[in-house]
């Protein structure tokens, strides 16, 4: 069987659809906003952990010679910085500068990094814009040529949707005596007094969290016609607190998902799981071999076509024997910090022989 031949100087014929252009000099903006899914990052506690968790297990190397390319940086850190922006806006770019051998490698934002027709790249600030030599690696996406796209961009809305409900929560308690409660007299009408006293109360004894189930109490004697004075307290509108935490619940779920990030490596206990001991260890199987090592072979492919040897460590889970090994596991190979590991359990206790010597963590 003849093997395959690499054939240069033959060209495509198809033709290449610019994406959206922006106003000055060609440059071409992506199909989604950079700043826009950089606010998301700090919107949402589990969104933001994906990210980290995959982030960190992507740029663990096992064997590299990136170092020396590196002036101004260590290797852990110049992956780390590149993978996350690769996990936040699906693309990653490297600033090379010299040739051969004395080549200079620095970490480009994504946020500030832009293309042109011709996929030279330029560092855009404002209205202006400066080619920067260098290459970059980006998720496949089918929206674009040019621009990748990052795994939860279709979990943009639950993302959101978390955000409002966590905004009405808060205007909800801070706002707590605008008009949710009408206070009905019967056969009476209210003395100042009284109006006086639910005005003191509502607008500022009731409001806040340090003033829940506060008591408010009022009297009411007989009318002038001897009928019995009453007095009613009733809700205008009732919200439904368990629609909004399903709500809330579907929406977390979704972005997990989007993430591919098993629910348990960031506190999501499935009632209806596998059960046992095993369920996490299963979880993170599917997740190394779905998810971690194919996107390890891509970013090695990258590195590789820029002449670096980088070889990223597999994420072994073979030792763990249940449950209880994997955080400290997790968290001795950097994955997880002990904050993070402490919000997965749902305590604040210390973690023993997980806190890597810390006694003040």
């Amino acid at each position: 069987m003849e093997s395959a031949k690499v054939i240069k100087g033959i060209s495509s014929e198809q033709i290449v659809t610019v994406d959206k252009l922006a106003s000055f000099n060609g440059i071409i903006e992506p199909f989604f906003d950079f700043d826009k899914v950089l606010k998301l990052y700090y919107a949402n506690p589990y969104h933001r952990l994906c990210i980290n968790i995959k982030s960190r297990v992507l740029s663990l190397s096992e064997e590299s010679d990136l170092e020396k390319y590196l002036p101004n940086s260590t290797v852990k850190r110049f992956l780390r910085d590149s993978i996350r922006d690769l996990e936040i806006f699906g693309n990653m770019f490297t600033e090379i500068e010299g040739a051969g051998k004395y080549r200079a490698f620095y970490y480009m934002p994504a946020r500030e990094a832009r293309l042109d027709n011709d996929f030279k790249i330029y560092q855009v600030n404002g209205y202006k814009k400066k080619e920067i030599p260098g290459s970059y690696y980006s998720y496949s996406s089918p929206m674009s040529r040019h621009y990748g796209e990052p795994d939860y961009l279709a979990s943009i809305n639950q993302i959101l949707t978390v955000q409002d409900i966590n905004l009405y929560n808060n205007l909800f308690f801070k706002n707590g005596a605008t008009p949710r409660l009408a206070v009905i007299f019967e056969n009476s009408e209210p003395t100042q007094e009284q109006i006086d006293a639910f005005s003191e109360f509502f607008g500022s004894s009731f409001r806040g969290v340090e003033n829940a189930h506060k008591t408010l109490i009022i009297s009411s004697g007989t009318n002038l016609e001897g009928k019995d004075a009453k007095i009613r307290v009733e809700k205008l509108s009732a919200d439904d607190d368990l629609s909004f935490e399903k709500l809330r619940e579907i929406s977390r779920n979704e972005i997990i998902a989007a993430h591919s990030v098993p629910p348990r490596l960031v506190g999501i206990v499935n009632t209806g799981g596998w059960g046992g001991q095993s369920e996490l260890i299963g979880q993170l199987h599917l997740f190394n071999e779905t998810v971690i090592k194919p996107k390890q072979e891509e970013i090695e492919e990258y590195f590789g076509s820029l002449g670096v040897k980088l070889v990223l460590k597999p994420f072994d889970i073979t030792n763990f024997k249940d449950d209880s090994e994997v955080l400290p596991n997790l968290i001795q190979a950097g994955i997880l910090s002990v904050a993070e590991a402490r919000e997965i359990l749902g305590w604040q206790k210390n973690i023993a022989g997980i806190n890597n010597g810390n006694k003040d963590v």
